[in-house]
């Protein structure tokens, strides 16, 4: 038998029929799609605003900061310390004439005092006694020896110090046990950023009389902060505290009622307003907001004792644009449906301001305020009848 020819017309028509099929097709699920999405559609979008049924402030684990900055001052409560050790030091030999010695650290730009200029706030004094840095805690060892001060000056921060406290030095290398040292604020109102990693001693010493000009710098490669911890909540306040040099946290609880029968939810944002007497962010300073899910029951006042470590959402570039602002935490949906379903599983998110103490403290308003914190939940209604 003679296969059966289509001839390129034919071939062309068969073709086109087909693509206007799909094409059809195509329009068609489109078509329902702007439906579902449009006002005359697939149903009706709407929201609902729920209150917080608890809120509160907590501080971080611990009193310790490790990390690229090490704060050092004071303002109001507020107090932090920095804690040096040395493991190796590197100094000239018993022969050398020594010129100075300084202990050297550069600021960090990202955490800049508001001190007047002439004073000399910063003081280095050795350590008072014995520090582990995974277990060390606000107020840290005491006080010991006072070596120096100076003021906060441009450039790194310098403490120069007699040449001949290269007997300390010396005395301190061939002591094992020696506990490091201190970097406080002896007076004066300002927190100052120093860079983590930087801190050094530098010796500057000649062999010969007249000889040329030698150092050797000894780095401090074990460095952290503690501070004063954040006052504790009572419940009653009708602020939250979020993030500044406390890092203080904030928890939020509020219900997820099941939508009625066909509704679907399609939204979820947690809604806190700033607290008015904040002012605006300086310009160009942001933050980053994080939202943790909390997997236990917590009270008011206290810190919570399950949270994931993986962020729920995270608002990134936010800054307190002006008075009464708010600040918007997105909800993914799965979980606010899930919440919807299973209320035993709901126990709220944690906010976190990443580096919080680099930018301004945020105050949220509390379910006390005149203003509270709410979830902002939307549905969607049935179809009509005839889809």
């Amino acid at each position: 038998m003679r296969p059966t020819r289509i001839r390129p017309l034919h071939a062309l028509l068969i073709l086109a029929a087909l693509l206007a099929g799909c094409s059809e097709r195509a329009a068609r699920i489109s078509g329902n799609e702007r439906l579902i999405r449009g006002d005359d559609g697939l149903g009706t979008t709407g929201s609902r605003d729920t209150l917080v049924d608890r809120d509160t402030f907590v501080p971080p684990a611990g009193t310790t900061i490790r990390g690229t900055t090490l704060l050092v001052g004071q303002r109001g409560l507020y107090e932090a310390r920095s804690l040096f050790r040395v493991r190796t030091w590197n100094l000239p030999d018993t022969t050398a004439t020594v010129d100075s010695v300084r202990f050297e650290i550069e600021f960090d730009p990202d955490v800049a005092s508001d001190l007047p200029p002439g004073l000399t706030p910063y003081s280095l004094s050795t350590a008072g006694a014995p520090w582990d840095t995974s277990t060390v805690a606000w107020p840290g060892p005491p006080l010991g020896t006072f070596l120096g001060s100076a003021p906060d000056a441009a450039g790194p921060f310098t403490i120069d110090l007699d040449p001949s406290a290269i007997a300390l030095l010396r005395s301190w290398a061939s002591d094992s046990t020696f506990p490091g040292f201190v970097l406080s604020m002896d007076t004066g109102q300002g927190v100052r950023g120093f860079k983590a990693g930087t801190g050094r001693f530098e010796v500057v010493y000649h062999q010969a009389v007249g000889g040329p000009l030698a150092t050797v710098v000894t780095t401090i490669p074990t460095d952290l902060s503690i501070h004063t911890p954040l006052p504790a909540a009572s419940g009653t306040e009708t602020q939250l505290i979020l993030g500044g040099f406390f890092r203080a946290e904030a928890l939020l609880h509020a219900p997820v009622a099941p939508p009625p029968e066909g509704f679907s939810i399609n939204g979820a944002v947690l809604v806190a307003y700033i607290d008015p007497t904040v002012p605006a962010f300086p310009d160009g300073e942001t933050a980053e907001v994080r939202a943790y899910r909390i997997r236990e029951p917590w009270t008011e006042g206290a810190p919570a004792d399950s949270v994931d470590a993986a962020p729920l959402a995270t608002v990134s570039g936010y800054r307190v644009r002006s008075v009464g602002d708010s600040i918007l935490i997105p909800i993914p949906i799965s979980v606010a449906r899930e919440w919807s379903v299973d209320s035993t599983s709901n126990h709220g998110v944690l906010l976190r301001v990443t580096d919080s103490f680099k930018v301004p403290e945020i105050r949220l308003l509390s379910r006390e305020s005149g203003s509270p914190p709410v979830l902002r939940v939307s549905t969607t209604t049935p179809p009509p009848g005839r889809f």
